[in-house]
């Protein structure tokens, strides 16, 4: 019998961590690895040539809106790669922007979703376009089941969607870099402790997994409260908006004259559960509080997916750049299994 590396956790001292393609977004503690020289990459390798890493040298490794910038052909053999270097067991978590999430955005007419000023392209479908491919820059777009298509024809296994801000993988640290929750899928993979499976084990654990999928009842989430309360140190407001039967959506402002608000977080529970950048444009804002010059970039949108079950207490909070967390509000959310409350 096997013995499985998900029974605890590694001791963060033997850890190695890969930021692969990490662009300007280096962090500490990490091999941080792109194409590309800037100051606090550690690695700059093309990975389409092979990274020089040892094979089974990291425990984890995490790439944030990186793959698309690869044509279709060489998404697998990047995978693959990235599958070396890791050790057997080794957890590999991709952040890749949304297709559907931009597509049902489109569909509903929501301006805000797109980060392309208007200036630049005025059109909705325009904006779309130019933001799924990312001014250019993007070469593949991904869907969730085309993320874990790629990941299993790479050889891993155990692929499952994620959530911002939570891992099913042994390594507490692998959701440091997580990011653009709203536009992104989260997924994980873990390396095959012996040999990879082939495609008949990968096809046979997927339908295993949807049977059992099927069988779970589905339990809706709802809203049951919603208290907009910001402190004195913030100015803001905010909706909610079940988007589905387990996501809901925030959407709203956050501004402080004396500084700016540099990131919106969500703690679930006294966890950490989403964040996102204040980078929505609120000309309504701005036209409120013309003294203040960062008010028209104040607007922010995330979405939240449950993951656990029974109610839950959400807090939103507003981070600003002297580090000061001020709250924003409140949401509490329950689900409902057959008309019954949880």
């Amino acid at each position: 019998m096997r013995s499985s590396q998900r029974s605890g956790r590694i001791a963060q001292a033997t850890v190695r961590r890969l930021n692969w393609g990490c662009g300007a977004h280096v962090a500490d503690g990490w091999i941080n690895s792109d194409v590309k020289q800037e100051p606090g990459v550690d690695l700059v390798a093309d990975i389409r040539r092979g990274l020089p890493l040892d094979d089974e040298s990291v425990h984890y490794a995490v790439s944030v809106h990186a793959l698309p910038e690869l044509p279709y052909p060489e998404l697998v053999p990047t995978l693959v790669e990235l599958r070396r270097v890791l050790k057997p067991g080794g957890a590999l978590r991709l952040v890749l922007p949304d297709l559907d999430r931009a597509i049902e955005a489109y569909q509903r007419g929501e301006e805000c979703y797109f980060k392309v000023p208007t200036e630049e392209v005025s059109s909705l479908g325009g904006r779309m376009i130019v933001h799924t491919l990312w001014f250019g820059f993007s070469r593949s777009l991904f869907t969730l089941d085309f993320a874990e298509e790629l990941l299993a024809k790479a050889g891993f296994e155990e692929v499952c969607a994620s959530e911002c801000g939570r891992t099913a993988s042994p390594f507490g640290r692998i959701v440091e870099l997580d990011n653009r929750a709203g536009e992104s899928i989260f997924v994980e993979a873990r390396k095959p402790l012996g040999a990879a499976p082939d495609a008949e084990d990968r096809r046979v654990s997927a339908a295993a997994r949807a049977r059992k999928a099927k069988s779970r009842p589905e339990r809706a989430l709802e809203v049951l409260d919603v208290a907009v309360d910001p402190g004195s140190a913030v100015k803001g407001d905010f909706v909610v908006r079940q988007s589905g039967a387990r996501r809901i959506e925030l959407a709203g402002w956050a501004l402080c004259a004396d500084e700016a608000v540099s990131e919106l977080q969500i703690l679930a529970d006294g966890s950490l559960a989403a964040r996102t950048l204040p980078a929505v444009e609120r000309a309504d804002v701005a036209e409120h509080f013309p003294e203040i010059p960062h008010a028209a970039g104040c607007g922010f949108w995330l979405e939240l997916i449950a993951g656990g079950r029974g109610s839950s207490q959400l807090e939103l909070f507003a981070l600003l750049a002297s580090g000061i967390r001020a709250p924003l509000g409140r949401i509490l959310v329950g689900e409902r299994e057959g008309g019954r409350w949880r």
